[in-house]
């Protein structure tokens, strides 16, 4: 269902020179100070003499509404709240040796392994590779460049920059459910301009990564709310070396294989995909000292699909 907007929705304010700290909303307001909470995570409060560089900003209603609650993410619960904290989740029964000895067994020759590279990557230019890695990457290079991202966000070419997305969710083999991709494309026209704007802040914006990542997640005005892998496909595609496209599943498993706390929220957030990130940087590494050699993250992220289904696990551990 979607969300509903308030009838009188939050002010969001930013701070005039420290666009780094991202949005903020009003939490407290006394007469001699007021707190604000930002992007960013952090709380921080002004005396009168500096209320003036807090800027009031003009957003649409929805885009208020989210703000806030993305400013809130991180807020500490009230105090006698109730709040449990959650036990631990348990880790995989399979270790990384497992997993790179069962990707073996699949491909002997690893990465370079020529099942693999027609299975996975394909050949750009050709029918058989046309939805397949290296065709994706090519098309994102040329049509998601900063120059033709920016020409379609200033030209108002807004709808067009929508639909060239959409073609990425629906074109690329194994990333984007068809459902997930039908509700992006069923964006409601007044939400696409703030999608079009957040997406060339994603990809080429000045602010923190953390900041980036959380206002595009909140301009994907999707019924049901965005997905973790509609969330980090097209940056995926555009930097494959530094960015990783998230099955969430997946890379929850991963990430407690290598102790590293996942963080996991099912709302795509900062937080987490830095944890997924760290994750799949630590895999990349390990791949690497094992004597595979991936070419991106997009190898890393096939290796812990091929490795931590249920099916791969009982089979990789011999498990009954």
């Amino acid at each position: 269902m979607a969300e509903t907007t308030p009838s009188v929705p939050p002010r969001v304010f930013e701070h005039d020179s420290r666009k780094d700290w991202g949005r903020s909303v009003l939490l407290v307001e006394i007469p001699d100070k007021r707190t604000f909470l930002f992007e960013d995570g952090a709380e921080r409060s002004f005396r009168p003499d500096y209320w003036h560089k807090m800027e009031l900003v003009e957003l649409q209603p929805n885009e208020a509404v989210r703000i806030d609650r993305l400013a809130r993410r991180n807020q500490a619960p009230a105090p006698g709240s109730g709040r449990k904290s959650k036990a631990p989740p348990k880790k995989p029964d399979i270790t990384f040796e497992q997993q790179v000895a069962y990707f073996m067994k699949l491909y002997p020759v690893g990465f370079e392994d020529e099942a693999y590279i027609k299975a996975e990557r394909g050949e750009a230019g050709t029918k058989a590779g046309e939805k397949l890695k290296e065709a994706a990457l090519e098309r994102a290079e040329e049509q998601l460049s900063r120059k033709r991202v920016s020409k379609m966000v200033d030209g108002d070419l807004i709808d067009e920059l929508h639909q060239l997305a959409y073609e990425f969710l629906v074109g690329t083999k194994s990333t984007v459910q068809k459902a997930e991709a039908t509700r992006f494309k069923n964006m409601p026209a007044e939400a696409r301009i703030g999608f079009a704007e957040s997406l060339r802040e994603l990809l080429y914006g000045d602010r923190s990564y953390p900041i980036r990542f959380d206002s595009f997640v909140a301009a994907l005005d999707v019924e049901g709310g965005p997905t973790w892998p509609l969330a980090t496909l097209l940056q995926a595609l555009v930097y494959p070396t530094d960015h990783l496209f998230v099955k969430p599943t997946f890379m929850k498993k991963q990430a407690l294989i290598l102790d590293i706390d996942p963080k996991y929220d099912t709302t795509p957030n900062s937080t987490t995909y830095e944890q997924f990130m760290k994750a799949g940087q630590k895999t990349m590494e390990l791949l690497q000292e094992a004597g595979q050699r991936p070419r991106d993250m997009w190898d890393v992220h096939t290796f812990i699909c091929k490795t931590l289904s249920p099916k791969a696990i009982k089979e990789a551990t011999g498990a009954e």
